[in-house]
């Protein structure tokens, strides 16, 4: 009788915790689509491409400042922290962790592009000489290359 007590005391707290940060995300932010990120972008959020400048060039979203991810805390110490920013970059890896450092500097509304610049469904606009036709040819010696895998199990 323990062990079905137990088991229900777990899974009302596991489901207590997803409750709990599903909430969370939906009140002060978190992962959005495009419908989400338009209807912000109309607001007048600020829009953040946290990539690189060679892939804000190749292509981004109108509107859009440049800020890579390595920059973000630093640039941001000038920006209004009650003003809504949304982020992305290429598929929502760099940009959910920017958003998490914006939100540690007390930013109350951030957003973050699910899935990035590849799931958009919008405009996109290149930068000047940018040139998005074929990615350059890799040079290579001619040697054999060797791609080592390490697990510890």
């Amino acid at each position: 009788m323990v062990r079905v007590t137990t088991r229900w005391a777990l899974a009302a707290a596991a489901i207590a915790m997803v409750l709990v940060a599903a909430a969370g995300c939906s009140a002060d932010g978190g992962a959005i689509d495009n419908a989400r990120f338009k209807d912000l972008q109309a607001e007048g959020a600020r829009i953040v491409d946290v990539r690189t400048a060679g892939e804000f060039a190749a292509g981004h979203i109108p509107g859009a400042e440049l800020v890579p991810y390595q920059g973000i805390a630093q640039v941001a110490q000038g920006w209004d922290p009650t003003q809504p920013v949304v982020v992305y970059c290429a598929v929502g890896d760099r940009s959910a962790e920017a958003a998490n450092v914006l939100r540690s500097m007390g930013f109350e509304r951030v957003y973050d592009l699910a899935a990035g610049i590849v799931a958009w469904d919008g405009d996109i606009i290149a930068g000047e000489g940018a040139v998005a036709t074929e990615p350059p040819a890799v040079q290579t010696s001619e040697l054999p290359v060797l791609y080592e895998f390490f697990t510890d199990w």
